[in-house]
């Protein structure tokens, strides 16, 4: 089925703040929790067909150390397929991940993080909705905070592992720019390249942060192919569990 492949290759990052598909050094710290519920909703037209697709995604991230998170992530997609053969719908979960990441350098506003881990085969790869197979990768991260004007970055290599003729070996580059434009409201703008699809993500988006508890984001990002151009919405929310509980509301606008 390999319209159901668009699902598995064309989920955005979940490991950075959402709508942002860079990774930045950023840890929970020891003892804290944070839950991120994200949808994205994404429209892609390949020659002769039409793909709508909604991405849910719930990452739990813990802080084992002060610079050191655990974290688990669990996909679930409901695909809308139109094309010659007529209209079709599926869904179902997508293979889950667990990734441990570690800012191991920090002097002044720079800091480097490591970040690895698995992908387990919890998807249905008959339906192109998962692998088959047990996959690993891993992240480079940097991030340079010297005022309101920051940026990050990551580098990454997953082996991909797979019973669907797919590339084993994929590689990721990913950066970002980040202006703190007031205390409570951050601009970002975003591009990302990978070898999985030949596609580069373009983000710019607005987040407003009142405080780190609860908080909801939006984005919209545009996926570039040589055969193809898709378009991609998506919005979240993040509860963190902190020793001071608190609740707040943050909105962010769409880029």
């Amino acid at each position: 089925m390999p319209v159901a492949l668009l699902a598995a290759g064309s989920i955005a990052p979940a490991d950075a703040a959402h709508p942002l598909l860079t990774e930045d050094t950023g840890t929970q710290g020891l003892g804290n929790a944070q839950l991120e519920l994200m949808v994205d909703s994404i429209r892609d037209r390949p020659p002769g067909v039409s793909v709508r697709e909604q991405v849910t995604t719930a990452v739990l991230s813990y802080g084992v150390r002060d610079d050191v998170d655990l974290q688990l992530g669990l996909p679930h997609v409901r695909q809308h397929t139109h094309d010659a053969a007529g209209r079709r719908a599926s869904e179902g979960a997508l293979d889950a991940t667990a990734d441990i990441k570690w800012r191991f350098f920090e002097r002044e506003a720079l800091s480097l993080g490591l970040k690895t881990g698995v992908t387990l085969p919890t998807g249905d790869k008959d339906r192109g909705f998962g692998t088959g197979r047990v996959n690993w990768g891993a992240l480079l991260i940097g991030s340079y905070e010297p005022g309101p004007l920051a940026f990050h970055s990551h580098f990454g290599y997953r082996r991909n592992n797979n019973a669907l003729d797919q590339r084993t070996s994929l590689w990721h580059l990913s950066g970002a720019l980040t202006y703190r434009a007031t205390g409570n409201l951050k601009l970002v703008a975003d591009l990302s390249a990978d070898t999985e699809s030949g596609r580069q993500p373009r983000r710019l988006a607005a987040l407003q942060h009142p405080r780190a508890r609860l908080f909801a984001d939006a984005g919209v990002g545009y996926r570039c192919r040589p055969e193809a151009w898709a378009r991609e919405r998506g919005c979240g929310s993040r509860r963190a569990l902190r020793r001071d509980p608190a609740l707040v509301v943050d909105l962010a606008g769409w880029k």
